[in-house]
């Protein structure tokens, strides 16, 4: 009864200031950067940078050639490109002759563009022709794109010639050789017609924005509410308000409990806020509601412990900044889970994004995050112990 009325005073108190509403804020913002900038499904739209040293005629046949029937080429605005004056070397793989081109004059060229739709209507390619050889090579430097001369031999056989960078693998360039190569693309393709494909079940996956939310909620709302729970201690702090709660009944469990109850609930709010316009009814949200209240209260609970050691937000600011990094560094094995090292698993964010993405799925591993959620509330009491046992010793409350 005492934490509940601690808990109802702290939020009247909480909501005449500013750091009660900033997750609500961010969780705004962070909703309408998903909703506008971020696609549901992930497109990548390859950048080609073509020569054509053939005649005109032929170009139109190899066009058509391209055209697969189910895919359609599209005119683009041409696109301007800016040259610098410079110096370019490069060199034949095949023969071994090297070659040196100056270019005394900046120029600005304007290059024909194509661009390439798939059967699904997205698009797939943009095509960039190139006017002249040495303009394909100063367009490949300024721009990066790579280069191909597509030239029609005396043999009457279309023959490519590819401009390279020279930092990519040899495993890169055994496959660019395999793929301009006509000798084993025909058995390829056979055996990619004919190999066999079994469904072993239903998709258990996110869309590219879903897939950001559990990143948006752990990131944002539990490390931001990690900092707002220390505002709030230190501002007590140099205010003396937490010595005048020593004067009172009140246990200093139920003041430190009272401050985190009342950034968890902000940070639940925050969190639907973000979740529900993206998901829809997809998710487990008993389980989802159950992970952001232990996800809150860890962080929560390590921003008490952090807070106990400075008397001011201002001191407090370069540990809580180097947290926040240490903690936010599991978000790099989220995105990239081929780098996911034994010190990312360890640290609690790592779990914490991993169960918060299975509740979002459409078939939740339940155990697992039974498991963490388990795991999460047994840290979170230690560390509360810790906490208050700092508070009892340096604060006399």
């Amino acid at each position: 009864m005492k934490l509940w009325n601690n808990y109802c005073m702290e939020m009247k108190i909480a909501s005449r200031g500013f750091y009660f509403y900033m997750e609500i804020v961010m969780a705004a913002i962070l909703l309408s950067v998903l909703l506008l900038f971020v696609p549901v499904h992930l497109t990548s739209v390859s950048e080609e940078l073509l020569y054509l040293d053939m005649p005109g005629e032929a170009i139109d046949l190899l066009r058509a050639m391209n055209a697969d029937g189910e895919g359609r080429y599209e005119h683009a605005g041409d696109t301007r490109v800016r040259l610098k004056a410079g110096t370019i070397e490069y060199y034949d793989e095949q023969t071994d002759e090297r070659f040196t081109k100056t270019f005394d004059d900046k120029e600005t060229v304007y290059l024909e563009t194509i661009e390439y739709f798939g059967a699904s209507g997205q698009k797939e390619t943009i095509l960039y022709i190139a006017d002249s050889f040495d303009q394909m090579l100063r367009v490949t430097q300024a721009e990066k794109w790579y280069g191909t001369t597509i030239a029609l031999g005396d043999d009457g056989q279309i023959h490519y010639q590819l401009m390279l960078f020279g930092s990519e693998t040899q495993r890169l360039r055994n496959l660019i050789t395999a793929s301009f190569g006509a000798t084993g693309i025909p058995a390829l393709l056979d055996a990619v017609e004919t190999q066999e494909v079994r469904i072993l079940g239903e998709a258990n996956t996110l869309n590219n924005r879903q897939s950001y939310i559990p990143m948006a909620v752990v990131l944002m709302n539990g490390l931001m509410g990690m900092m707002v729970v220390i505002a709030y201690l230190t501002i007590d702090k140099s205010s003396g308000l937490i010595r005048a709660m020593a004067l009172t009944p009140m246990h200093t469990r139920s003041y430190l409990l009272g401050k985190v109850l009342v950034v968890l609930t902000m940070s639940l709010i925050s969190s639907l806020v973000i979740t529900i316009p993206v998901m829809g009814l997809q998710p487990n949200y008993l389980l989802f509601i159950l992970t952001i209240a232990l996800t809150s209260a860890l962080c929560c609970i390590i921003g008490l412990w952090i807070a106990s050691f400075f008397e001011d937000l201002k001191s407090a600011f370069g540990v809580i900044i180097v947290a926040m990094v240490l903690l936010m560094l599991p978000a790099l094995s989220y995105i990239l889970p081929s780098f996911a090292p034994l010190w990312i698993k360890l640290m609690p964010t790592y779990p914490m994004l991993q169960a918060l993405k299975e509740t979002l799925l459409p078939s939740s591993d339940i155990g697992y995050v039974l498991i963490v959620c388990a795991g999460m509330a047994v840290l979170s009491q230690l560390i509360l112990l810790l906490a208050e046992h700092r508070y009892r010793k340096t604060l006399g409350v």
